[in-house]
């Protein structure tokens, strides 16, 4: 059995709320920030019965849990990839084997692990609508609410996953929902045995939810192989659907989700293979959104001042957010198409504990690309403003750098910015 080199425990902690799923689904809360941190495809068709290394495909495995009702032969050498100890779980009883999936994880990923315990909780069911915008998203103009997310999903409950515990609230679950999820979570556990991914997360150089994307990547590669569903989708078109039907407050979640599962689909050919993903990994959300090498289209030079302003926090936002944000009033389409001009960015949020206030300059490819996200930005604004969502104001700096001023009126009037295209200073009143 490999070894996990030990963590500090502090910095395992903080790293933990990055690997694991805090949020819905587990979508990343992490910006694109430089400030901060089958076997391809469906895989065989499986045969009549499943014989699990150690585990009879009727017994139970030691915790009383029922096996998956999987069908395929599998084999592995004793001791090796796919024999791993048997799951421990507590606090209630699961409708599936949880040391039969983890080791169906093992094989998919080809790393021998320690399996995480598994830890059943009594959690209320996930409300969506409960999603607050963020200060700076308050000042951009989300609202919560105004999501349709249950339509993809039916009724949500809590999960998340560590590199030692997982933990996963049942409620009305179906038993292939709960085997899913629990195929989701184990992924985040074997993240920690990527070395390449371990080094990224040190570093601070996870942007655009690829540390998410990986887990939807494998569960869609289960999902296929053991033909599992969720409300009838796979796990990759669920992430579709709630992109397509999500509140505002969650859309850049949901977005992070879906294109980095699709980033990582696209860059791989097998779960085996999920180590090339962060060798090295994405360096912005642009790369993720439209598949791009780590090396390809790199961020724009800007530098962003701020004067008169007390601790303002300045980090990247990406291509993924710039396009949710625009889907808060455009059309999908509309949105897609004035974003993909994405440069680099800096959002700055102005004041800590007042009335959110935001600048945030965009610098894009070209002078076209900017006009279009400018034209953008004005109808947007005007939707925003008419249901009192927000006060927004853009303004130009050079050819290719536009900024928008979000927030109160009077800040928004009278924000300033001033400079060169990839110089740019702002200003609060």
């Amino acid at each position: 059995m490999a070894t996990r080199r030990p963590l500090p425990t502090l910095l395992c902690a903080c790293l933990l709320v990055l690997a694991g799923c805090g949020a819905p689904f587990g979508a990343s809360t992490t910006p694109d920030s430089t400030s901060a941190p089958t076997d391809v495809g469906p895989g065989a068709t499986p045969t009549a019965t499943e014989s699990e290394p150690g585990v009879s495909p009727t017994a139970s495995s030691g915790d009383g849990e029922p096996s998956p009702t999987g069908t395929e032969v599998e084999s592995s050498e004793p001791g090796g990839v796919g024999e791993s100890e048997r799951v421990t779980v507590t606090g209630g009883d699961l409708p599936v084997n949880a040391t039969v999936v983890f080791r169906r994880v093992e094989r998919l990923l080809g790393i021998d692990k320690q399996p995480p315990e598994v830890v059943v909780t009594d959690e209320g069911a996930y409300d969506f609508d409960t999603i607050e915008p963020s200060l700076a998203q308050r000042a951009l103009g989300y609202e919560s609410g105004r999501g349709s997310e249950s339509g993809c999903v039916g009724t949500f409950f809590p999960a998340s996953g560590g590199a030692d515990r997982v933990t996963i609230t049942l409620g009305n679950l179906s038993a292939e929902t709960v085997e899913l999820i629990l195929v989701h979570e184990y992924v985040h556990s074997f993240q920690w045995e990527i070395a390449e991914f371990e080094a990224a997360a040190f570093d601070g150089r996870i942007v655009g939810g690829i540390e998410e994307g990986v887990p939807v990547y494998v569960t869609e590669q289960y999902a296929q192989r053991y033909e599992k569903r969720w409300n009838g989708r796979t796990p990759l078109e669920m992430r579709e659907c709630l992109y397509d039907h999500a509140g505002e407050a969650f859309r850049p979640l949901a977005a992070e989700s879906l294109f980095a599962a699709r980033y990582v689909e696209g860059r791989i050919d097998s779960p085996a293979n999920v180590s090339a993903v962060y060798r090295p990994p994405p360096r912005t959300a642009e790369q993720v959104l439209h598949g791009l090498a780590p090396d390809a289209e790199p961020p724009r030079s800007l530098d962003v001042s701020v004067d008169g302003a007390d601790a303002p926090d300045v980090e990247r936002a990406g291509e993924i957010r710039l396009r949710a944000w625009l889907r808060t009033g455009l059309s999908a389409d509309r949105a897609a198409t004035a974003a993909a001009g994405w440069g680099t960015d800096r959002i700055v949020r102005f004041g800590i504990g007042v009335e959110p206030r935001v600048a945030w300059v965009l610098r894009m490819d070209s002078t076209t690309e900017a006009d279009e996200l400018a034209a953008a930005v004005d109808d947007l604004e005007t939707d925003l403003e008419s249901r009192n969502a927000t006060s927004l104001r853009s303004t130009r700096i050079g050819e290719e750098t536009v900024v928008v001023f979000g927030g109160p009126d009077s800040f928004v009037a009278n924000a300033t910015a001033s400079g060169t295209e990839r110089n740019v200073t702002v200003a609060a009143p």
